[in-house]
């Protein structure tokens, strides 16, 4: 995975970038789309334990859904990009110190956010696909009262529910902090 950043050093910048990818899980997903057009839609993710990998899933009439299916050989993918929103503010030349305004100071936005670049493969065995769906649940839940587990619906509710979706993970070929 190469990692890039604009003014930090790289080990603080896979941290700053995974913190964000926690933090703010719903991202921006933007790919090329069976008929060779721009799909943008906003699907959560979570990392995987090794961070290698985003792990998500869509409704099977989603647009990444048709294309993962379409795909000639399982092991190809489907490129695509994500963005994660992390923190964002207005900053008014007002916020800045007197002492360290510049002449030309003018409004602005702060913000930092993560990109990645990644190739996207279904993952098809219905075991590999619940277990997926547990640390899913698991990960979303963590701060639940009391969390919903996939043991509490019946075996034909987790059935419909495995064969309406597409569980797939995401090799992270580029993670990419960006800030101002």
């Amino acid at each position: 995975m190469s990692q890039t950043k604009h003014d930090n050093d790289v080990a603080e910048g896979m941290i700053d970038s995974f913190a964000i990818i926690k933090q703010h899980p719903l991202s921006t997903l933007v790919f090329i789309d069976a008929n060779n057009i721009p799909h943008i839609s906003h699907i959560p993710f979570h990392l995987s334990a090794d961070e290698r990998y985003l792990i998500g899933h869509v409704s099977n009439r989603h647009a990444l859904a048709k294309k993962l299916k379409g795909q000639a050989c399982d092991r190809e993918g489907v490129d695509l990009n994500l963005v994660f929103h992390g923190e964002s503010r207005y900053m008014s030349p007002n916020d800045v110190a007197p002492c360290d305004r510049k002449p030309q100071t003018v409004p602005t936005w702060k913000y930092s956010n993560t990109h990645v670049v990644g190739v996207a493969v279904e993952i098809v065995d219905i075991k590999d696909k619940y277990q997926q769906m547990v640390l899913t649940s698991a990960y979303f839940e963590q701060n639940q009262t009391t969390p919903w587990t996939m043991d509490k619906v019946s075996r034909t509710a987790v059935s419909h529910m495995l064969n309406a979706i597409t569980v797939f993970r995401v090799l992270i070929s580029e993670l990419k902090e960006v800030r101002a």
